[in-house]
């Protein structure tokens, strides 16, 4: 019996006590899963932790909510729905938006279930970038635009990258809706809906404001990432090999697994880093929710569904993606889309396997609480805060175009992501306005190095920088 299982049948005030026996000796002789292991080391340290995992696993126990089809939705004021620029869901699908925006398409569902990728599809098969192809520091979306699910030359769109991700991932439609708009804020182009993969690109209009990229740090890109170095120290686009190796390393004290245990391990070593060697590091709301959803999506959207459907994470199936950038032979997609609400929970439950204060350094040693618990929410309020705070996730330098332009983003908002969250049978949230960029937008100019590519390990080249002798990280 797994232990996700038992706690449907124990009260939570006394869950550690009743998994004890057996679980306790079921962990100490190596029998768990390594997803039931680190839940049983999560409640181990923390009986809070409980409710956590209770709440993934009632959430994992069902299908995702259906999508109510008896009319538009979307958030609602005073008994009237408020979509001021269009959109909104109708029958589970985003409809066209209007106004400034009438000319920027929206993502539609795609077909989804276990099949392999790209499998002898002509159209999808690898291609290293060329000279003037966009690649930056996402793996998943370099490995879709080197396989042609989104444009090749890097420059995608909002509703092109939220149907790859589906297509190609399995991704579920709300959650690749919600990823897809973030990166749009992060280094997009609102109006037409394009923005680079990599960095700050002329194919992409600043016809509102400056279009960075999701190179851009602050959003995609934080402090404490997997394969990055910091903003701080110079260079945050550049594939650290060391790092990479680290990684490696510790997945392999985890049978080999870049699962959940792996990745509380090594989340919690990188805040410890750059907590210790940065005094510009930011854990936030953005880093909270970056850094757990990043690593929740390597063994729930990379690991090979194979043929039985049982996902594999070990390194012959994610490694390709860091390394080469490409899908690993033989990978199948995950037969069930990995929902929003799945997406929120695992993030959550991954936090309290190894969680870290949040808050930030001002000045080495001298580190800076945050003043807003969010650690204590669940996973469905989670999502409830994170989608009030969503404007405020832009980046600095985008954050007064957010500003000079607040009805526009908060049509935008209201219109394509507010509608998952609203009504849905699991966040079912009452967000009617966004929280605003603060009075400081702007001020800090500190950017990314935009690279030309990614670096992939020698596989082709030209496209980016490994640096084997970096300092140890």
């Amino acid at each position: 019996m797994k232990l996700s299982s038992l706690v449907f049948t124990v009260n939570l005030p006394h869950l550690v006590a009743s998994v004890a026996c057996p679980f306790a000796e079921l962990y100490a002789r190596g029998l768990l899963s390594e997803s039931d292991a680190a839940k049983f080391e999560a409640v181990k340290r923390d009986p809070e932790a409980a409710k956590a995992i209770l709440e993934l696993h009632q959430r994992d126990a069902q299908p995702e909510p259906a999508p109510q089809s008896g009319g538009l939705i979307g958030p609602i004021i005073g008994g009237i729905l408020d979509l001021p620029l269009g959109g909104g869901l109708l029958g589970g699908v985003l409809q066209p938006l209007t106004g400034v925006l009438a000319g920027l398409d929206v993502p539609t569902p795609q077909p989804q279930g276990h099949i392999i990728i790209p499998g002898d599809d002509p159209d999808h098969q690898f291609q290293a970038p060329g000279a003037t192809d966009v690649r930056g520091i996402c793996p998943t979306l370099n490995a879709l635009a080197n396989h042609g699910y989104i444009s090749r030359d890097g420059i995608t769109s909002f509703a092109e990258a939220a149907n790859a991700v589906q297509t190609g991932y399995g991704f579920g439609y709300g959650l690749s809706v919600f990823l897809s708009a973030l990166g749009l804020l992060a280094g997009g182009d609102l109006i037409t809906g394009k923005y680079s993969i990599g960095g700050a690109d002329s194919r992409v209009p600043n016809t509102i404001g400056p279009t960075l990229g999701l190179d851009k740090h602050g959003v995609f890109e934080i402090d404490g990432s997997i394969t990055r170095e910091d903003v701080h120290f110079g260079n945050n686009a550049n594939f650290l090999l060391q790092r990479w190796e680290e990684y490696v390393n510790i997945s392999n004290q985890y049978d080999g697994q870049f699962g959940a245990a792996t990745q509380a391990y090594d989340n919690g070593l990188r805040y410890d880093y750059s907590r210790e060697t940065n005094p510009e590091f930011l854990a936030g709301v953005a880093w909270f929710a970056v850094s757990h959803a990043e690593r929740v999506f390597v063994y729930e959207g990379l690991a090979n569904g194979t043929a039985t459907g049982a996902g594999d994470a070990n390194f012959a199936n994610i490694g390709p993606f860091f390394l080469n950038e490409t899908f690993p032979p033989e990978w199948f997609r995950r037969g069930v889309p990995f929902s929003l609400a799945g997406a929120f929970g695992e993030a959550a439950a991954l936090f309290l396997a190894n969680p870290r204060e949040l808050g930030g350094n001002e000045g080495l040693g001298n580190f800076v609480p945050l003043d807003t618990n969010i650690t204590s929410l669940t996973p469905a309020e989670l999502g409830c805060f994170v989608l009030e705070n969503f404007l405020d996730l832009a980046p600095n330098q985008i954050q007064p175009t957010v500003v000079n332009n607040l009805d526009t983003f908060s049509g935008f908002v209201k219109g394509t992501v507010a509608p998952f969250f609203i009504d849905d049978g699991y966040f079912n949230c009452n967000v009617t306005t966004f929280i605003e960029p603060s009075a400081s937008a702007g001020v800090n100019q500190t950017g990314s190095q935009s690279s030309s590519g990614s670096p992939v390990n020698g596989a082709y080249p030209g496209i980016g920088v490994i640096a084997p002798d970096s300092e140890p990280s």
